[in-house]
């Protein structure tokens, strides 16, 4: 009797549906507009596509040229992705105005960034803005998406001699360039955000050492 009554009662409610009006299907709740939660200002007219929260504990080596700027230890850290409809030569005048910013040759792969401190003492917060042309980022850099992936599986004593050779030709090492709070890092992991998009990007990373 359970069995009967288990595939009958769907077969009852097909037929309700069929037998009087359907009510109108629900109009989908639009997505409530991305806000910037960091104390950067975006550039004016750009839109959040991306805030992500992370939590990552770094070794002193681990520190270098990323936004963990307060030694060894656990960061909390906030990360923003933005497009913008600007040209990437205005973003680029732009992002230099925070200060210390990346070597001129950045911006021939596409995309340029300011390293700054805000805050003093144990509130200290390292932040890196990035600016970037997806299209020009894809065609020079793209390419080391899946050699990053290969360079993962491979033996410690063999990456050596491939983060050299990357060294010369873009000035920094694989292992550089796999890490998601330096400038390339941040850069390449944006990538995919823009698939679909013919704008410029905006990436801010801000981390304070718990």
């Amino acid at each position: 009797m359970h069995k009967v009554l288990r595939f009958a009662l769907p077969a009852v409610f097909l037929l309700a549906a069929c037998s009087g009006s359907q009510a109108p299907a629900p109009s989908p709740t639009p997505s409530p507009a991305l806000r910037n939660p960091l104390g950067v200002a975006l550039y004016p007219r750009a839109e959040v596509i991306a805030v992500r929260s992370f939590r990552q504990v770094v070794t002193n080596e681990q520190t270098r040229g990323t936004v963990f700027s307060d030694g060894a230890g656990t960061y909390d850290g906030q990360e923003v992705v933005a497009a913008s409809d600007a040209s990437f030569a205005r973003l680029a005048a732009w992002v230099r105005r925070f200060g210390a910013h990346g070597p001129g040759d950045t911006q021939q792969y596409g995309f340029d960034y300011a390293a700054f401190e805000r805050g003093a003492g144990k509130g200290t917060h390292g932040t890196l803005v990035i600016v970037m042309d997806p299209q020009v980022v894809g065609r020079q850099l793209g390419s080391m998406l899946g050699l990053i992936e290969r360079y993962r599986s491979l033996p410690e004593f063999m990456r050596g001699p491939i983060d050299q050779q990357v060294k010369q030709r873009i000035g920094m090492t694989l292992s550089d360039a796999m890490h998601p709070a330096s400038p390339i890092g941040a850069t390449l992991a944006a990538l995919s955000e823009f698939e679909q998009r013919n704008s410029r990007g905006i990436v801010i990373v801000d981390a304070v050492r718990r």
